[in-house]
């Protein structure tokens, strides 16, 4: 009777750990429809912004003689640049900035596919970093510009116009403040240990 009693406790047990019952749902991510319509629509909005916002801007002043627009007075313009680096225009040879572009967006899917669904700060920091390594990537592919006062054209080099000179920043654009929101995000989810929203 003894034996019993603990075969009955053992598999009632093993249920709830499998997601029966009142258990946590452990399913990954690409199971879930709305996990992946999130996901999707995050990323999308992301690499839209990024890429329209580039284009607006670099349309609107690429052909003034000073390519400058002050937004907030002493604080924040919009500046016309490129650079060949990454985030924040580091430096970094172009066809490696390119394998780790592509490594990253790789990762960056397979850690949401295989994530559970109840991940929802992991999931919105995933889609922000995948929509503003998408934008960047699109510029290192397909991007061509040429600068004011400037004969060449660039070909290859990522679009950059946000401008905060005081601090002394690097000129930045919008997919870079998605990676950096995105990163925070995951580490948000790290520290809290949470596995929902």
């Amino acid at each position: 009777m003894s034996d019993r009693r603990r075969r009955s406790r053992q598999d009632s047990g093993a249920a709830s750990a499998g997601g029966g019952g009142g258990g946590v749902s452990v399913d990954p991510a690409y199971r879930s429809r709305r996990c992946l319509v999130a996901f999707g629509a995050v990323t999308a909005a992301g690499l839209a912004a990024d890429l329209l916002s580039k284009h607006f801007v670099f349309a609107a002043l690429g052909g003034q003689a000073n390519p400058s627009l002050e937004i907030i007075p002493g604080l924040l313009r919009f500046r016309l640049s490129t650079n060949p680096g990454i985030v924040f225009g580091l430096p970094v040879p172009g066809w490696m900035v390119l394998i780790a572009s592509v490594a990253a967006v790789a990762a960056v899917v397979y850690i949401f596919a295989t994530s559970p669904r109840r991940s929802g700060w992991l999931h919105a920091g995933l889609a922000l970093v995948l929509g503003g390594s998408l934008g960047n990537t699109y510029d290192r592919l397909f991007a061509r510009v040429r600068l004011p006062h400037q004969a060449m054209e660039r070909v290859g080099e990522v679009r950059d116009f946000i401008d905060v000179y005081p601090i002394r920043y690097p000129i930045f654009n919008v997919a870079d403040i998605l990676l950096v929101v995105g990163v925070g995000l995951i580490l948000l989810h790290m520290l809290l240990g949470r596995r929902s929203v």
